[in-house]
């Protein structure tokens, strides 16, 4: 394990389910407002650290143990988010995550989904666009610890469907369909890089500044970056000696 201290934060290049990176945080003495990470989706991308001969039960088992470990040091009423897709024939991993992680400790909040511009697909089938999103709450799903209304740019142009209950902004709130948002379509510095804003948005949400963001699989650390330009206060793990190089330097 290596252990790098920032003015807010740290990067830890480490198994984030290990006991020795555990045993770290847990010295730390802090409580997170907020996890936010994307995790591998099992042999999507020709990497290494994403191929997997379990089956989707195994893989989502594995993808159980490590969240909650984090879910260990999430504060009560706080958000955990999951970066996941549909899978393929055979390997949904994503789907049994969802059902396997909710208890009575995490509830899942909302299911948002990331609409792409590129679009992928067969001939007869629907063009793919979308990436999902898990929006979990750390006890009552209708009374997180904190929820900053997001809202778009785009004004409304009406005061609301019920002229008894105006709507309380002009500006269009953001809904679990998120279509404004393009992919990156170069320059990453990961393979699944995912833009800025989209990273931001959760963590915007669902945190205050000074709070604690945690990312067990950290990537290129964008969530990091995200902190950083929020004012927030980061702790991300990356197993990946090359991309933990990749963090320190961004």
């Amino acid at each position: 394990m290596q252990v790098v201290e920032f003015p807010d934060g740290y990067a830890i290049q480490g198994d984030c389910a290990s006991q020795e990176v555990f045993d770290f945080v847990e010295s730390l003495c802090i409580q997170f407002a907020c996890v936010n990470t994307d995790p591998p989706y099992g042999n999507i991308v020709d990497e290494y650290w994403d191929k997997t001969d379990k089956t989707d039960t195994a893989f989502a088992g594995w993808l159980k143990e490590r969240l909650e470990v984090w879910n260990h040091f999430l504060v009560t009423q706080g958000a955990l988010y999951v970066w996941g897709g549909v899978g393929k024939p055979g390997f949904r991993p994503f789907f049994r995550l969802l059902l396997e992680l909710e208890s009575d400790d995490l509830q899942l909040a909302n299911l948002l989904t990331w609409g792409k511009k590129r679009a992928y697909g067969v001939q007869n089938n629907y063009l793919w666009t979308r990436e999902e999103l898990a929006y979990f709450v750390k006890g009552n799903a209708k009374k997180p610890r904190v929820f900053n209304i997001p809202l778009l740019e785009d004004k409304r142009g009406y005061a609301g469907f019920n002229a008894k209950y105006p709507a309380k902004s002009e500006y269009l709130r953001r809904t679990n369909v998120w279509s404004d948002i393009p992919e990156l379509f170069s320059g990453k510095v990961h393979p699944t890089e995912k833009p800025a804003r989209v990273v931001e948005i959760p963590i915007e949400v669902s945190t205050n500044p000074g709070d604690w963001v945690a990312d067990p699989f950290a990537g290129s650390g964008t969530v990091a970056l995200a902190c950083r330009k929020l004012g927030r206060k980061f702790v991300v793990i990356e197993q990946d000696p090359e991309y933990f190089a990749t963090i320190l330097r961004r």
